[in-house]
């Protein structure tokens, strides 16, 4: 193959290439999600520093999601800060975050084990 053999199909990658970058921000921007707000998830004392604290690295639907003890919470931000790398929060902004935290999302019970469907 001549070096003019291989320009071609290198001009045309870069050219694929540099058109993707520059669709890429408009693409991502039309598949992102709504934007999370405070006002989303259950009012409360608290609620907005925790709200901003959390989506600092991730979406607070996954905090949402969870339902748990006060002390599964604090045990739930120990692992943040020792395996994820979050910013350590201590004294009475940690006890503001466990207050929202444990009432927002208090433990769920799970229903009293399986139950026949047939039984009455």
């Amino acid at each position: 193959m001549t070096t003019s053999n291989l320009r071609t199909p290198a001009l045309a990658a870069v050219f694929l290439l540099a058109l993707y970058l520059l669709a890429a921000p408009s693409l991502l921007a039309q598949t992102k999600a709504a934007e999370e707000a405070p006002e989303q998830y259950p009012a409360g004392e608290h609620r907005d520093d925790t709200f901003y604290f959390c989506t600092a690295c991730h979406g607070f639907k996954i905090v949402a999601q969870q339902g748990q003890t006060r002390e599964r919470w604090n045990e739930t931000i120990d692992i943040m800060t020792n395996r994820h790398g979050m910013v350590e929060v201590q004294g009475e902004q940690r006890e503001q975050m466990l207050d929202y935290l444990s009432k927002a999302f208090p433990e769920r019970r799970a229903p009293g084990g399986w139950k026949n469907p047939f039984e009455r």
